[in-house]
């Protein structure tokens, strides 16, 4: 590992930088900014010049201007939190504090004086948050933290100037230890002295080694020693050689002074230090490529959940808060809008499709009355679900001369019950009945098969008979109006479908055409796949290939897309793995559904769906219809976002954002009635539904309701609001949408608990428009729905309520009684525009509507 010079990089040329990591290596280095290391978890070595210390958790250590230090790993894993800052920032008012020597180390004292290091430990807590908001103008309140922060050295661990001449290095000095630690590095596997040095530049042995103890702060023996213990340490972790090998390789004189050197620097002997680390899964070098091995790791790859509970300790409660609960404003944003206009129509696409676990739980007097409550009030046209032929259905019998009899008894309940709530059925055809099933894998908690059929010929007649009988019962003209989606996820193998890609093409294809032998009409499509798929391979286009080189049906393509991955996909693989060599489904689904979740940017659900159309624009088939079948904010059935107001904007963001783009945008639940992970315990406890499991009505259920109320046509569409029109009335739809924050993008939730689930998000204020519509003339009746924390959230009255769980009858109707978008109606004679503002909190959304009177 080479010894350098680091130039930290700004982010946008401010002089602060924050972050957050794990030391994987050993790295030796200097630079002109001041540093302050804080131990959120573990331990790590720390050398300052010719000083070596171990920090535990909660140490603290000043690193000043160009001091030379390294960091290296002990056996214990690590987080560190490290804040670096510009001297020169200070110029300007105390040109002073770039020449002073701060001691600032805060394990050289008792637990008693701490206290004095906890003010430097609050203020790095609160950089940090800032700097993961990043609300308007957030540098100028990390610079206000900073100057306290240098204040607070200044007057408590000041403890010199330095001097004059050794405070900058002269051209001709960095010139000069530039060469010299060049030519250190070309050699280093050779026997180097002081001498060779000396004669190669031309001066006396005893001002070279005045000189490089003066400049590294460590004689040229423990430069040398270093360098080598660098090389050795990435030897050791990236190549199979013996330990003597290492040692000459390394430019060691002897494999004994290497191992006495290791064991004083890394408190173990190089074999142990091997050992140790080959047994925690390669920790390090399966971070980044050879080269790299000493670079710490990245963000994502500690588990920080404890040490960045930690951190925001070190905050006062009310500062990790929003403090003015949002009620500044930012500039006014004006919105004008021409009722006259001729606009544009548009289809309320995203009342196509509402979606639902899997076909028994709608056999339930509870989920039916949510859905009949759902149709009154927003009126989906199409419902799709899992498994209408699982064992729980009932559907494949065997007989007593051993053949396969079909009950029909439970999916003609469901069915009927949609026919009666006026909603037709998107019917995924899966999973596996027991009778048919080639192997015995399954997942959920209900034990859906993923296995293949024994005989393809036993799964198509089973996909004809049944459709034969739908027909029999509802008439071929209305099963026409259907769509039959061929199994769910298949590009998750062994999670969701045992077999390959190429299996369930040729799966695909017999199902396909088993629909289109009872009616060419029937509309069959697929391949359900996740948006993982579409990014991380070629899988769609394979698929859309084979259906074009085999002619096959594909009235339409299903995709499912949540904005978030996983923080390790060799993770992932060795699941899969697992699952492929018989370890328990149920264990390795828990595992899937807690690993820590990454999220992409705000508009990856609009970036998802353009990618696969153009995937299918290009491909040779003739323009399937597109629908998303499944499609939430996570992928979780516990995150705790979803019962907030975070998610009503996060659905009309998105849904305005892709209007025109898909056939329908199917949210992934309308209820919180599901049992893939068994029922949730609490009354909010994240799961997907617009509705809980006790039929109160979350804010994502009212984006909803606020959305069926647009007309259909777009006279105007901005950022963060759409401008409607049906016939002579007009309807405003606007929204303050704020997205994770930095933290929570990278996956960490430390901020999100139980009670409060509103940290994790972008800080933003309330926003103010000013809306400008001309071209009205009459009489109108103005309705203004107002949905936010206040008006329309049933979370946040149950926090104020005190959280009880197990609600008694009467503390549901107090809730529900209470949660509805707030409502205000006035009338007014409109003489050509009609103005309004509005102040709209961050996850807002408002609705205003302007019906004409006679």
């Amino acid at each position: 590992m080479e010894y350098f010079y680091e130039i930290v990089e700004w982010y946008d040329g401010f002089p602060v930088k924050a972050f957050i990591h794990s030391v994987g290596g050993f790295k030796t280095h200097w630079h002109n900014e001041i540093e302050i290391l804080l131990v959120l978890e573990g331990e790590v070595n720390i050398g300052v010049g010719d000083k070596e210390y171990t920090l535990k958790e909660n140490d603290l250590i000043l690193i000043n201007r160009n001091q030379v230090h390294n960091i290296s790993r002990t056996k214990s894993d690590n987080m560190l939190l490290a804040l670096q800052i510009d001297p020169s920032m200070f110029s300007n008012y105390y040109s002073e504090f770039a020449k002073m020597i701060f001691n600032c180390k805060s394990f050289i004292y008792g637990q008693e004086e701490q206290k004095a290091f906890d003010i430097i430990r609050h203020y790095m807590a609160k950089v940090v948050w800032n700097f993961n908001k990043k609300k308007q103008g957030f540098q100028l309140t990390i610079a206000s933290q900073v100057y306290l922060l240098a204040d607070y050295l200044v007057n408590n661990f000041a403890t010199g100037i330095i001097d004059r001449e050794k405070e900058e290095m002269n051209d001709k000095d960095l010139a000069r230890l530039q060469a010299i630690l060049i030519y250190i590095n070309e050699n280093l596997g050779s026997k180097i002295t002081l001498n060779d040095i000396a004669e190669k530049e031309h001066l006396s042995y005893y001002y070279v080694s005045h000189f490089i103890k003066e400049k590294l702060g460590m004689t040229f023996q423990d430069y040398l020693n270093t360098l080598r213990l660098n090389k050795s340490f990435s030897l050791l972790l990236d190549s199979s050689k013996t330990i003597t090998e290492i040692s000459y390789e390394s430019g060691f004189s002897s494999t004994k002074f290497f191992n006495k050197l290791f064991k004083e620097k890394f408190n173990c002997s190089p074999t142990e230090y091997r050992k140790y680390n080959m047994n925690v899964d390669s920790k390090v070098k399966s971070l980044t490529n050879n080269k790299e091995i000493y670079k710490s790791r990245t963000y994502l790859d500690v588990n920080r959940k404890a040490g960045l509970k930690k951190l925001l300790s070190y905050l006062q409660p009310q500062e990790i808060q929003n403090q003015d609960k949002n009620n500044y404003k930012t500039n006014v944003e004006y919105i004008f809008a021409n009722a006259e206009e001729k606009g544009k129509h548009f289809k309320h696409y995203w009342k196509k499709l509402t979606t639902f676990s899997r076909a028994s739980e709608g056999l339930r007097a509870q989920w039916q009355g949510q859905l009949k409550e759902v149709q009154r009030e927003i009126g989906f046209e199409y419902i799709r679900f899992h498994s209408i032929f699982s064992d729980d259905m009932m559907v494949c019998n065997i007989n007593d001369e051993g053949n396969i009899v079909y009950n029909w008894s439970y999916i003609d309940e469901i069915l009927d019950f949609f026919k009666e709530v006026n909603i037709k059925p998107f019917i995924e055809l899966s999973f596996m009945p027991s009778e048919l099933k080639k192997t015995d894998e399954v997942t959920f908690w209900w034990k859906a098969n993923i296995s293949q059929p024994k005989h393809i010929k036993l799964w198509t007649n089973l996909v004809e008979e049944f459709i034969k009988h739908c027909i029999n019962r509802y008439g071929l003209k209305e099963v026409e109006t259907w769509y039959f989606e061929v199994w769910n996820e298949p590009d998750i193998e062994h999670m969701f479908w045992i077999g390959g890609k190429d299996n369930y093409f040729e799966f695909y294809k017999e199902t396909a055409l088993a629909v289109k032998s009872v009616s060419d009409r029937l509309k069959v499509g697929g391949p359900s796949i996740t948006h993982q798929a579409i990014f991380d391979g070629t899988w769609l286009e394979d698929f859309l290939v084979y259906c074009s080189h085999n002619n096959l049906p594909l009235d339409f393509v299903s995709l499912h897309i949540y904005p978030e991955s996983y923080e390790s996909k060799k993770k992932v693989q060795n699941i899969m793995l697992r699952s492929k060599q018989g370890e328990s489904q149920n264990q390795l689904v828990a595992e899937w559904i807690n690993m820590q979740r990454i999220y992409f940017d705000k508009n990856h659900t609009y970036d998802t769906i353009n990618s696969a159309k153009d995937m299918i624009d290009n491909s040779c088939l003739s323009g399937p219809e597109i629908h998303i079948t499944e499609w939430n904010a996570s992928s979780y059935g516990r995150n705790l976002i979803h019962d907030t107001c975070f998610i009503a904007t996060f659905i009309i963001r998105n849904i305005v954002n892709c209007i025109n783009t898909v056939d329908s945008l199917g949210y992934w639940t309308f209820t919180d009635i599901m049992e893939e992970t068994k029922a949730g315990i609490s009354a909010f406890h994240g799961g997907f539904g617009l509705i809980n499991k006790n039929g109160l009505k979350k804010p994502s259920y009212f984006a909803y309701y606020l959305l069926s109320k647009l007309g259909k046509i777009i006279i105007e569409q901005g950022e963060e609001h759409i401008i409607t029109r049906e016939d002579e009335d007009i309807q405003v739809l606007a929204y303050n949408y704020a997205y994770f924050d930095d933290l929570f993008l990278k996956g960490d939730t430390s901020s999100l608990t139980n009670s409060e689930r509103y940290l994790v998000f972008e800080e933003k204020p309330t926003k103010e428009i000013v809306i400008n519509i001309s071209g009205l003339e009459g009489y109108y009746k103005i309705t203004r729905y107002q949905l936010n924390r206040e008006d329309g959230s049933v979370f946040d009255e149950w926090i104020k309520m005190g959280m009880p769980e197990n609600m008694t009858q009467e503390e549901l109707e107090y809730l529900g009684g209470k949660v509805r978008p707030n409502i205000t109606v006035g009338y007014l004679k409109v003489k050509g525009e009609y103005k309004e503002r509005l102040y709209i909190p961050v996850h807002g959304v408002e609705l205003i509507t302007l019906e004409k009177k006679i």
